[in-house]
């Protein structure tokens, strides 16, 4: 069922429907997994490097 929603908020985002916070709410993730599944389904290049927070602590990278 999960998804089924992640689907439709990516659908309902790149159609313009829904902004991206909103459509990553709908589809129970956060906005910045969901701009990265967006762009892995158009086919754009994503960064995969490690980023940091603004503490400069890095951000672990996981696979669903």
């Amino acid at each position: 069922m999960r998804q089924h929603a992640v689907r439709t908020a990516m659908t309902l985002y790149r159609s313009g429907t829904l902004d991206l916070e909103t459509a990553a709410v709908q589809a129970g993730t956060t906005p910045e997994r969901l701009r990265v599944a967006v762009a892995r389904q158009e086919g754009t290049a994503v960064s995969t490097a490690p980023e940091t927070r603004d503490d400069g602590e890095r951000i672990l990278l996981g696979a669903d």
